[in-house]
């Protein structure tokens, strides 16, 4: 299906009838990126805090027996 040249230039349609992305969906497009990747970058750096042991610890195996005396 072809659409008219006049419709197309009173529009903007392009001739392959694909339309641009436009700058605001951009922005939006990309800031979603910036945010999901500052939340994953902080699940990340939240569990590896949480993999070290508190202070007054001591880094042990769940196994082993720590001596109290």
């Amino acid at each position: 299906m072809r659409i008219p040249l006049e419709i197309m230039m009173k529009q903007g349609i392009n001739a392959d009838g694909s339309e641009p992305i436009g700058w605001l969906a951009g922005i939006y497009t990309l800031g979603l990126f910036i945010l999901v990747g500052l939340l994953l970058w902080s699940f990340v750096r939240t569990m590896r805090r949480a993999q070290q042991p508190w202070l007054g610890e001591r880094a042990t195996d769940p196994g082993q027996t720590v001596d109290q005396g």
